[in-house]
Order: structure tokens, then sequence, then C-alpha cells
């Protein structure tokens, strides 16, 4: 009798899978920024999986063998972005107990894998300022010679007035995958660089 309970207990897990049962098929990932009050996107694979609007805050996303990116931006900051590695679940160590069998069935779901569950940034301030514009005082005019007789100089003309750069230098990063991103600033973040 024993002996058939163990053997419908074997065959549940290896239909379930050990990951799926114990672990689930999706993840709670939560966000934090410093400052906070950030808007976060998802990327798995190049494509939009989620976003979070205000950090801090959380989302629930699907599990994957794939890499996620997750961007931060806030107005006066340039982007970040965090590389949320895909690893194994706890749980798919106990496949080797099924022969490798119920990883199968894990590994079609995405179950037996799981990502760092709570995400801290620091945002960087823009290094790009926007420029001070100051009022244009001309020159005083010269004094009119008094012994000669001759006709006063003209005034020097004004100088030109100064051109205001762009308020945040926009930036196009791609990734190794074909993921691309546009930040504020003149540099990629980790793991990104310049568009061609």
């Amino acid at each position: 009798m024993a002996r058939s309970g163990a053997i419908i207990v074997a065959c549940s897990v290896l239909l379930g899978g050990c990951a799926s049962i114990f672990e689930g098929t999706t993840q709670q990932i939560s966000v934090n920024t410093t400052p906070a009050g950030a808007r976060c996107t998802f990327w798995k694979n190049g494509a939009l999986i989620g976003d979070i609007a205000e950090t801090p805050g959380s989302l629930r996303i699907r599990k994957s063998k794939d890499d996620l990116f997750i961007v931060c931006d806030k107005p006066g900051y340039a982007s970040a972005t965090f590389v949320n590695k895909s690893g194994l679940a706890m749980a798919t160590m106990a496949n080797v107990l099924t022969l490798g069998l119920a990883w199968a069935v894990d590994s079609s779901r995405g179950a037996d894998n799981k990502y760092q569950g709570e995400v801290s940034m620091a945002l960087v301030p823009s290094a790009t300022p926007a420029p001070v514009q100051r009022p244009y005082a001309p020159p005083p005019a010269a004094p009119e010679p008094v012994v000669q007789a001759r006709p006063a100089a003209s005034p020097a003309p004004p100088p030109p007035a100064a051109v205001a750069g762009p308020a945040g230098q926009q930036l196009q990063c791609a990734a190794a995958d074909g993921s691309r991103i546009r930040v504020s600033g003149s540099t990629c973040p980790a793991g990104w660089a310049v568009a061609r």
C-alpha cells in the first residue's frame, strides 16, 4: 500500500514538474530607486512586457530563460538600466531525482528559472544642465572729444547673443540581443553600446 502511494506521488511530480508545483511560472519583481518616483519599464528580447508607473513598486512577470532588462527614467536624471539575469530556481534541483523528466515539464513552462526579486537602482542627475541666459548690457558710449572737431566714433556693435544648447542630449543604445533604448546623456548604461 505504501509503495503504491509513493508511485502516485512520483507520477504527479513527473507530470506537474517540481518547480512548477513549488515556485510557479510567474514571479513578483520589486523595484526601488533613489530618488523615488521613477517610471520603470520591463523588457525581454527587445519587447516591452510591463511597467511600474512610479517607484517604489512591483510587477508580476512570467519567468523564462531570457534575461530581463529594467529601465528607469525620471525627469532631470539620466536613464538607468538593470539587467536581471535569469537563473535556476531551487526546486529545479529536485528534478534530478526524477531523472530529468520533471525538468522537461518545468523548462517548457519557464518554472525552472528565477530572477532577482528585489532591485535597487540609483539615478544620476543629468550631466547637461540648461544654459543660463544673461541679459545683454551694451557698452557705455565713448565721450565725444572736446578739443577736436571730428565726428564721434560709432559705438561698437553688440556681441552676438548666446545660442542655447539642447536641454538634454538623447542617445540611442543597443544591447547584444538587438534591444534598443533611448537614454539622456552622453553615455550608454553598462551592458549597452551606442547604436550604429
